[in-house]
């Protein structure tokens, strides 16, 4: 990397740990806090933590690495490199690392360079970035180079003052982390969500009293009580599941403090997610059922009004997301950090 970019002064500091017996597979999850913790505390950019150890999977049958953007962590398994040719070893082990480096930077999957999935170990070959992928990791270095918000200042700091100005510092490598997790996919991946939303939205369509107060709702009241669920259901899993408990490390830290921003951002819009299917859902429902029912639910005389579906399915969904928070937290909370923390596994 540093041949790549001469441009920026580079520091490559090497800390050995001994925390784990070199034999048997590891979590990777303990690991990307351990180095996120040692990455605080000295002060580094961004950290690699180097195993011996086969890393667990999660989703796949077998991974040599797993990135965290949001951490700026990678782990690096050495189990399946090249055990006889010393230099091979380590060139293996540097387009690893670069690989697992290009994930931090944002840069996805390409045919050429480090960034070509390593489906084996044999296909670590040296090479650098393309001009394009270049490009793009020394904009997001540049943003990194610059000074933390806790070094430029001595005053004292508030919370929402720190978090609103950590934001502002880098909002588009956030941005690029938040989208870069496909938060879309959150509500399908944390199946005790899922299934909680989904019992209480069967449960409610059923219930002519929730028809009757879903249609009378006023807009207004209705826009505010969904901005207010999804608030209330992002904050309750976001504490509910320790997923600000990063490390141990106390103060203001920018670098905690932007991954607390990923992480929030990425369940906000999983949130959203999961309002809009409910609310699909709901509006499905609605048109299916014949008039004569609906107009004994809600108590109306005359023609139904079609409109009044969508007002339904608004609060249907706004009462599915706080009941799938619920359930969230129901989930394991290594699953839930893993599926927000892990870039993927290599």
């Amino acid at each position: 990397a540093a041949q790549q970019f001469p441009q920026f002064q580079w520091r490559v500091d090497f800390l050995h740990r001994y925390r784990y017996a070199p034999r048997g597979a590891l979590d990777p999850l303990p690991l990307l806090e351990l180095g996120v913790q040692e990455k605080i505390a000295r002060h580094w950019d961004y950290a690699i933590v180097i195993v011996p150890n086969e890393l667990r999977a999660r989703q796949r049958v077998h991974t040599i690495g797993v990135p965290s953007s949001a951490l700026e962590t990678a782990v690096l398994s050495t189990s399946d490199l090249d055990r006889h040719d010393g230099a091979r070893r380590s060139a293996q082990m540097v387009m690893l690392s670069l690989h697992l480096l290009g994930h931090l930077w944002g840069i996805e999957h390409s045919d050429v360079g480090p960034m070509a999935p390593p489906e084996a170990p044999q296909d670590l070959h040296p090479a650098p970035f393309p001009p394009s992928q270049q490009a793009i990791i020394v904009d997001r270095l540049e943003e990194v180079a610059d000074q933390r918000l806790e070094e430029q200042s001595r005053q004292q700091w508030n919370t929402w003052r720190f978090y609103w100005l950590a934001f502002w510092a880098d909002p588009k490598s956030i941005l690029i982390d938040v989208i870069g997790y496909a938060p879309w996919r959150l509500p399908f991946r944390m199946a005790r969500l899922t299934a909680a939303a989904a019992v209480s939205l069967l449960i409610l369509l059923l219930t002519a009293e929730a028809w009757e107060m879903g249609v009378t709702l006023p807009l207004p009241r209705l826009a505010l009580g969904t901005l207010t669920a999804l608030i209330v259901a992002t904050g309750f899993l976001f504490a509910g599941q320790n997923l600000g408990q990063i490390s141990r490390d106390v103060g203001w830290r920018e670098q905690l403090t932007r991954t607390r921003l990923v992480v929030l951002g990425t369940i906000a819009l999983g949130m959203l997610t999961l309002w809009l299917v409910l609310f699909l859902f709901s509006l499905l429902v609605g048109w299916l059922l014949p008039d004569t029912v609906l107009l004994r639910w809600i108590q109306a005389g005359g023609p139904l009004d079609r409109l009044l579906l969508f007002r339904h399915a608004a609060f249907m969904a706004m009462l599915g997301v706080l009941a799938g928070a619920l359930g969230g937290n129901l989930e394991e909370e290594e699953a839930i950090k893993a599926s927000l923390f892990f870039d993927e596994e290599t």
